[in-house]
């Protein structure tokens, strides 16, 4: 018991509670026989979703469905961080439906996309609960990328932006602005991370290993097809890794090729990546290293229940399980709403529990 604050005892009890709750892939494959996406939210609502179902959007689409399964993981999400006292870390981790809706907006000004488009797109509650809707909403309405990243200044991720911008009037791609956000994002992590107490700092590492390096894996292979310098990768690079030394961070910012970032992998903890590598299609490689990391994630999560005992980890681990159980249902809400076959839908889940 004295591994962690009293105060913080219960959110971490009420975590095992909850992951008990997840969904078993056995309703996946359920849900996946739903001949309507009525009948999809029939069989949701005898789970712990039945809550958030009894007014139901009009009308009813995999993309309004997927919103109150968001609401849902952001209301539970912020029920467990915000009675933690100095929750540093978790209180940043929350930031990134923040960042997910910047993403959005974004990736929109890039693409021309008009705000009429976008903002049925947006769920706002996590900025509700933290102040913010204004700033957001200030982002949403703007009408072209220069003044969507001005109306940021002041903000944690406005330097990244602006520099991200500089990059992107040269090389036209959106995923520039979605790498910068989490870039920013990731230094933000890592910054809570210092200011967390060693004990539980040493456990949260542990868990952020896969998202943090992956990060840094894939931020450096998609600086190799945007062909840019090494000042500009050092743009998306976060400060320091996990697994991932300075040494070899600075080696990767400054290869010349997809190859070369590839070959910094060798004799390192993430050697096994290198057998799912086809240099003949790169795109293809960085999307399946990518995938590989989120997979390891996701296993690292369910671990820790059996080895982060008593533990903010815990919280942590729940958040994240939690996540993906929202992005399983958003995906099958999808699958049955255009018709796809239950194999089909179920194929890209991942497994929660």
């Amino acid at each position: 018991m004295s591994a962690i604050n009293l105060g913080s005892l219960y959110p971490v009890v009420r975590s095992y509670a909850l992951k008990g709750m997840l969904l078993e892939y056995s309703v996946y494959e359920d849900l996946a026989n739903s001949k309507s996406l009525g009948e999809l939210v029939d069989k949701l609502r005898p789970t712990v979703y039945g809550n958030v179902l009894t007014e139901l959007p009009k009308p009813l689409t995999s993309e309004n469905l997927e919103k109150i399964f968001q609401t849902n993981l952001i209301e539970v999400e912020y029920s467990l961080i915000r009675y933690i006292p100095k929750a540093i870390f978790l209180k940043t981790y929350f930031l990134r439906h923040v960042y997910r809706n910047l993403k959005t907006i974004l990736k929109a000004r890039a693409l021309g996309i008009p705000y009429e488009e976008v903002s049925p797109k947006m769920n706002l509650r996590a900025e509700e609960h933290l102040k913010i809707r204004d700033l957001v909403v200030k982002a949403l309405v703007e009408k072209d990328l220069e003044t969507t990243i001005e109306s940021l200044k002041g903000t944690q991720m406005y330097p990244d932006l602006k520099g991200a911008l500089e990059v992107y009037e040269k090389e036209k791609d959106p995923l520039i602005f979605e790498t910068s956000l989490d870039r920013s994002f990731y230094e933000q992590l890592l910054r809570a991370l210092k200011k967390t107490k060693r004990d539980e700092r040493n456990q949260l590492l542990l868990l952020l290993v896969y998202e943090i390096d992956g990060y840094i894996l894939t931020a450096a292979l998609r600086s190799r097809l945007w062909n840019l310098t090494p000042a500009e990768t050092r743009k998306f690079m976060l400060s320091s890794g996990i697994k991932f030394s300075n040494r070899k961070i600075e080696k990767v910012i400054h290869a010349t090729n997809i190859e070369e970032v590839l070959k910094e992998l060798e004799d390192t903890y993430y050697e096994d990546l290198l057998k799912i590598v086809d240099l003949s299609r790169p795109l293809e490689t960085i999307n399946s290293i990518d995938s590989w990391f989120k997979e390891e994630a996701v296993k690292n999560a369910r671990r820790a229940f059996l080895q982060s005992v008593f533990k903010l980890a815990i919280v942590y681990s729940f958040i994240k399980l939690k996540e993906v159980e929202v992005r399983n249902l958003t995906s099958i809400a999808f699958g049955v709403e255009y018709g796809l076959t239950p194999s089909e839908i179920l194929e890209p889940l991942r497994k929660v529990i």
